[in-house]
This record gives structure tokens, C-alpha cells and sequence, in this order.
């Protein structure tokens, strides 16, 4: 409850009602998705009888698609609004993640995961993107909001989809389709009036030859390209792909860590447990991190700090075997994103014109999921090739480059990487 108090002082305002739904829709969303997140890797290497080289090829085929189906749904928003590319992809996520229940094969699931890696990405730059529309003045607030409610989603999917696949992995294909559904029935009936409420909806349309209309928060003006705010790529392509560089070293812990806490005798549930105990650190840890952010107020300076416990984590897990050690590094890999997955949007929406927010949080989401593709893949030709102490050295020392990257960020924005004791603008 200290959480929730916390997240509702923050700040000079209230979090606004359609912000809470986009939540509500990011729990739905990420809890019926993270019910394949623990079991995924397994699966194909154990149920499917796959190397770690091949299980890191079938997770890159699904985060490159993901790429493209971020970049796709962040275009798409741009031009017809929210409500088809939400219902769109929920429902082919929902009718294709239960084929494998039915038709068994290798290539089945990899053509299962190409196509879902495509759809389940596309609601993560639209409910990005609402937040930056409907609540512009909420900054790094709304995208940590968001943030929260994916890892109780993240919680309560590991922890349950670690049970259920246990007793079957066809249960966990159908309880995913099942909580699709749920989220499809709330975007429709929950989401899409509670915007209406606040604002037309959120769209951009372009017409071919007399400008751009954009809407924010008002009616749709009239505005000729040739006075539209410009991009600054330089500063957002560095932030991109240091964003990458950061997903690519986490996503160890759903790719590598797993496999390897299965070799050395521990339980599916013990591995589980640790996405829980991350979870739970998000919702309950916000005092803290909030405390930080309000006195560290740069967004640079939170990236910086974020990778290097990413770091700091893979070190720990060096040291010994023992289960305590993969409960503390997984505390301080928490630690981090909790300063760099927000951080990274909120970022983006304050650098993006409004009539590109859709895109440049599309390519936020790609950038996600291209890191998603690369980390495993890399991830995984280590694991069958070096011994895994060498692994964990080298992603500890990978992390050296979204270090690097978020400072030259901060130095091509021309935002301060050290701004202390202020009262944040957000």
C-alpha cells in the first residue's frame, strides 16, 4: 500500500483516471504474455529436444519479429488511432499462441513464434505512446506508472506460468490466448470510453499534399509539414541503441540464467520464484526509487547508474552457486531497470513532436526487441562454446557499452547528466 500512496503523491497531480486503465491494460497484457517467459527456452531445449544455439536462434526469430511489429504498431498509430492496431494484434495473439496445443512439430513452433513474436509486441508502443498524449505534463511519472503495472503482470505470469507448466505446457499456450481475450474485452469496454472522456481519439492523420493534422489533447489542426517540429535522430538514435546494448545484457535472465539454473539442479520453480521476488521489488521498491529519482533528477543520470548494477548483477553471480546468489543479483538487476526501462521512454516522449510520438515509441519498443533478438542469440552461442563464468564476465563487461552510450546521450541532448536535490518537472 506504501507503493500505491507514493505513486498517488508523487508529483504535483493525481494520476489521471485513463492513465490508470492503460495500466490495468499493461497488467492484462504483460500476466498473460510472462506465462511463456520462464518456460520458453525450456521448452524448446528440453520438450523439443533443441540445442542452446538453436533455442537462441528460435528467440531471436520471435524478437525480430517483435522489431518489426513494434515498428509497425507505432506507424499504424500515427495514422488510425489506437483502437484497430490494439484490437487487431490482441486477437491474432490470442488465435495463434494456442496452435501448438493442437499441431506438435519444430517448425510449427517456429512459425508460431515468428508470428506471435509480431502481434505481442504491438500493444507495448500504443499504451506508450497513449500515456505521452493523454498525460503529457505526468513525464517520467506515466511511463514509470506503466512500468509498475508490467512487472505485476510480470509477477503473477511467472509465478503462475512456472505451476502450470509443470503439469502442462499446453495449459500455458491457452491461458495466455485466455487472458488476450480478457485484455481485448478491456480495452473495448474499459479503455476506449475512459479516453474518450479526455481527449478525441488519440490519431494523427496525414493528408497527402496540404500538411499534417495533429490532435493533442484538442481538436485536429492544420499544420503544413514545412513548420512541423524536426526529429533530433543523433541524440535518439544513441539513446536507441544503447537501449538495445541494455536489452540485450538483460534478457540473459530469460535465456541463459534459466537454462543454466536447470543444469546446476534447481528447480523450475526456484527460477520462477526469482521473476516473482522481481515483481514484487518493482511494486514495493517505488518509495525508494522515487526518493532517488526526486534527488537525482536526470533521466541520463538513471540510465547510467541502471546498467551499471546490470553489471554489478552478473559479477555477483560469479562468486558462488548457492541460490542466495542468484536472489541478490536478481535484486540488483531489478534495481537497474527500475531506473533504465522508464527512463528510456519518458526520454523519447520529451524530445518527440507530438505528431511522431506513435513512431519514435514504435522504434523504443523495436529497439526492445532488438535487443531481445541479439542478446539470446549471442547469449546462447556462448553458453554452447565457454564456460558460464566466462559468460557472465563478458556480458558484465558488455554493459560497458549503454554506459557509454547514455553518457554521449546525455552530451548530444545537452541535458545534465547530474542535476541534485531538485524538485523533479515531472
Amino acid at each position: 500500500m506504501s507503493a500505491i500512496r507514493v505513486q498517488l503523491r508523487a508529483g504535483r497531480e493525481p494520476i489521471p483516471g485513463p492513465v490508470w486503465m492503460l495500466g490495468i491494460a499493461c497488467f492484462l497484457n504483460v500476466g498473460g504474455l510472462s506465462l511463456l517467459w520462464p518456460v520458453n527456452a525450456i521448452y524448446i531445449h528440453l520438450h523439443l529436444h533443441q540445442s542452446m544455439t538453436v533455442v537462441g536462434l528460435v528467440l531471436m526469430v520471435y524478437s525480430g519479429f517483435g522489431f518489426i511489429g513494434s515498428f509497425v504498431s507505432g506507424w499504424l498509430y500515427d495514422r488510425i488511432g489506437y483502437l484497430p492496431v490494439l484490437a487487431g494484434s490482441i486477437l491474432l495473439s490470442a488465435a495463434v499462441i494456442i496452435v501448438p496445443a493442437f499441431l506438435q512439430g519444430w517448425w510449427v513452433y517456429v512459425s508460431v513464434m515468428a508470428v506471435f513474436g509480431a502481434t505481442c509486441a504491438m500493444p507495448f508502443p500504443v499504451f506508450n505512446a497513449l500515456a505521452g498524449h493523454t498525460w503529457p505534463s505526468g513525464g517520467r511519472r506515466a511511463f514509470n506508472f506503466l512500468y509498475v503495472a508490467n512487472n505485476i503482470g510480470v509477477a503473477c505470469g511467472t509465478a503462475i506460468g512456472g505451476v502450470v507448466a509443470g503439469w502442462s505446457f499446453h495449459a500455458v499456450f491457452y491461458g495466455i490466448a485466455a487472458a488476450y481475450l480478457v485484455l481485448l474485452a478491456t480495452t473495448v469496454f474499459g479503455l476506449r470510453p475512459s479516453l474518450s472522456r479526455v481527449a478525441p481519439t488519440a490519431k494523427t492523420e496525414l493528408p497527402e499534399s496540404r500538411g499534417e493534422s495533429v490532435v493533442s489533447n484538442g481538436p485536429l489542426v492544420e499544420v503544413p509539414r514545412s513548420m512541423l517540429p524536426t526529429v533530433p535522430w543523433v541524440p535518439i538514435g544513441v539513446l536507441l541503441l544503447s537501449f538495445i546494448a541494455s536489452w540485450g545484457v538483460y534478457v540473459q535472465w530469460q535465456s541463459t540464467v534459466s537454462v543454466y539454473m536447470q543444469a546446476i539442479g534447481y528447480p523450475l520453480t526456484a527460477y520462477s520464484l526469482l521473476w516473482t521476488l522481481n515483481g514484487l521489488l518493482i511494486f514495493f521498491g517505488q518509495p525508494i526509487i522515487g526518493w532517488v529519482v526526486k534527488h537525482v533528477n536526470s533521466l541520463s543520470m538513471q540510465m547510467v547508474g541502471g546498467v551499471t548494477l546490470f553489471a554489478v548483477a552478473f559479477m555477483i553471480l560469479t562468486s558462488t552457486l548457492h541460490y542466495v546468489a542468484f536472489v541478490v543479483a536478481m535484486v540488483v538487476t531489478t534495481l537497474g531497470e527500475m531506473f533504465v526501462w522508464p527512463a528510456v521512454p519518458a526520454a523519447l516522449a520529451k524530445m518527440a513532436p507530438s505528431h511522431r510520438m506513435g513512431l519514435l515509441q514504435g522504434m523504443a519498443g523495436g529497439s526492445a526487441t532488438l535487443g531481445r533478438m541479439v542478446g539470446p542469440l549471442l547469449g546462447g552461442w556462448l553458453f554452447d562454446r565457454v564456460p558460464m563464468h566466462n559468460l557472465l564476465l563478458i556480458f558484465a563487461l558488455v554493459c560497458s557499452v549503454p554506459f557509454a552510450g547514455y553518457l554521449l546521450f546525455s552530451k548530444l541532448s545537452r541535458t545534465p547528466l547530474f542535476r541534485w536535490h531538485e524538485v523533479p518537472d515531472s
